[in-house]
């Protein structure tokens, strides 16, 4: 494994406020002069002016997005984006969400090998409500108003990729015939929230479907052990993070995540509960990713594009449950995944117990 787990704990720890950073409070203007010198610190040259910094203003009140790049050989080329974004929820650390994906992305911008792209390292400010999906929200003001003319070629974003996939145990009980019953009697035990068995390291890739050659990107590029990867649709999930922006507007994108647990926008979001070696696993993924990324041709227009990607779904999510794949077959109540119609129950099934 390349990533070094410890470095993206350190990072984590220092965005990760007690108190977090939201957007106006002396904790955002905290972490956002951190990550302001990590960016230097990493290699990245800024994106564009001389500052990391790109500040705008929305209704009176003041946003910072930041970006820096880190140089191809190509720079007439359209680069490659991986993007996360800063600011938190609530007044707490808020560690998976989202200072995890920020710290994954420091740390590829870090350790990428040369690319011939341009590389946009990408901190998005104001994700969070209440300026999620309105027009303060930092992917937004990125794409319309401080991304310069040669646009991006691919997009890779991240949010929620700090833990292990979980249920909470009343969940996981009840998809045992009886059991469900008895633990929900007890609130207590049954919201207890536990690791999934043999799944815990699964982690959702939304976007293939944004260009036919995705599917093959995914295909080749080098998969860490430690990770079980679940390529989805984004309709089944919606634009839960910044990767909207890019969507709309036709840009090839992947949005990693493991989905929401128990610590969503909870102040026991904190970095002590993360698994740093996944996120390790995840930062050589997307390592891998922006390699294959920067060598295939995306020609790409204005809109979006949908693509099949069924076969891809269906393989990887055979491969990735392993032999809970008849049970969740079962659950669903089909033989095998053989139509849209079959997927839609899969994950139907899967979103209704909790994963």
């Amino acid at each position: 494994m390349k990533t070094s787990a410890h470095k993206l704990k350190v990072d984590v720890e220092a965005i990760a406020l007690p108190k977090g950073r939201r957007v106006g409070m002396p904790g955002h203007a905290k972490v956002e002069a951190y990550l302001t010198t990590r960016l230097r610190e990493i290699g990245c040259k800024p994106y564009r002016g001389r500052s990391f910094r790109l500040p705008y203003s929305v209704g009176g009140q003041d946003f910072v997005n930041l970006a820096g790049k880190i140089p191809g050989r190509n720079p007439k080329l359209p680069p490659l984006l991986i993007g996360a974004h800063y600011d938190s929820v609530i007044d707490a650390p808020c560690a998976d969400d989202n200072a995890a994906a920020v710290a994954i992305a420091l740390a590829v911008g870090k350790q990428v090998a040369s690319l011939e792209r341009d590389l946009i390292v990408a901190i998005f400010d104001a994700e969070e409500p209440p300026y999620f999906q309105t027009p303060a929200m930092g992917s937004n003001r990125f794409y319309k108003d401080q991304m310069d003319a040669r646009g991006v070629h691919a997009a890779i974003v991240m949010d929620l990729v700090g833990h292990d996939v979980s249920m909470p145990l009343g969940e996981i009980a009840g998809l045992i015939p009886g059991v469900g019953s008895i633990v929900n009697r007890f609130q207590k035990v049954a919201e207890c929230d536990m690791k999934l068995p043999l799944l815990h390291n699964l982690l959702f890739i939304t976007g293939a479907e944004s260009h036919p050659s995705l599917a093959g990107v995914l295909d080749s590029c080098e998969h860490p052990d430690a990770l079980k990867i679940v390529p989805t649709l984004n309709r089944y999930v919606g634009d839960m993070s910044d990767h909207g922006a890019f969507r709309k507007k036709g840009v090839p994108y992947l949005f990693l995540s493991c989905g929401r647990w128990a610590h969503y926008h909870q102040t026991t979001d904190t970095p002590d509960r993360l698994n740093y070696t996944k996120m390790a696993a995840i930062s050589d993924l997307t390592e891998s990713l922006l390699v294959a990324l920067d060598e295939e041709e995306l020609p790409h227009g204005s809109k979006e594009r949908v693509c099949d990607t069924l076969e891809l779904e269906a393989t990887y999510l055979r491969r990735s449950l392993g032999p809970l794949h008849p049970v969740l077959l079962k659950l669903a109540g089909v033989k095998e995944v053989l139509s849209r119609e079959d997927m839609d129950a899969c994950v139907e099934k899967l979103l209704s117990a909790g994963v």
